[in-house]
């Protein structure tokens, strides 16, 4: 029998086009993971909050326990600052705003904790809670004894506390003044400080925020 003929295959040919689509297709996985750790940075845990025991606006008992489960924004205020503090809750009143409940499930809330329990009775937390808009539910304030007060501020969140003269509006008390600037804390939902930051960087705080809402960095 005669052996049939081979036909010789034709050799593939790729049109330029194709090899430019090709590479653009394969590069975009690559160049996805290449941006995933810069996307989903992990949060360092700085340090866990220690039990505590305060009241609230409404004079109900906070301990640390309340705040587990949610992510907290939290500042230090006292209602007889004229300067710094009400620039502060300012801030936190935009951060508020920028906070829609049905968008974030909740999960971001604001805390402010007043250092000087002298004054700042529950009662005066909520008219200056009223003055900057407080959404309840979202935004708490909080007061207490001041040994507690300074244990949470300074132990706690790692903020310094000193005492000042109360000034003219009554010499004989002093108020405690806050040595952090206008400065934020990250607090994760099991209690653990996670950042600080400048008041008005707050697109990188809410960013980090969400992150930690949605089990990142746990």
């Amino acid at each position: 029998m005669q052996a049939a003929a081979v036909t010789p295959q034709k050799k593939l040919v790729l049109h330029p086009g194709w090899v430019a689509f090709a590479a653009l297709v394969l590069a975009v996985p690559m160049s996805v993971l290449l941006l995933r750790p810069a996307l989903s940075k992990e949060l360092p845990v700085l340090a866990d909050l220690p039990r505590f025991s305060l009241i609230d606006e409404n004079a109900k008992p906070v301990t640390r326990d309340d705040l587990l489960g949610r992510v907290w924004i939290a500042d230090f205020v006292f209602t007889a600052c004229a300067d710094a503090c009400p620039r502060l809750q300012m801030k936190m009143k935009s951060l508020q705003e920028r906070l829609i409940p049905l968008q974030q499930g909740g999960n971001i809330s604001l805390l402010s904790i007043s250092v000087d329990p002298q004054r700042d009775t529950p009662e005066k937390l909520r008219e200056y809670a009223q003055i900057y808009g407080q959404r309840k539910g979202q935004w708490r304030y909080l007061t207490g004894q001041q040994r507690e007060v300074e244990k949470t501020v300074v132990q706690g969140f790692h903020t310094a506390m000193a005492k000042v003269p109360g000034g003219n509006t009554d010499p004989h008390l002093e108020a405690f003044d806050i040595m952090h600037g206008e400065r934020l804390v990250l607090v994760d939902w099991y209690g653990r400080i996670r950042g600080f930051y400048d008041a008005d960087d707050q697109d990188a705080l809410l960013r980090d925020a969400r992150q930690l809402t949605v089990g990142g960095n746990g």
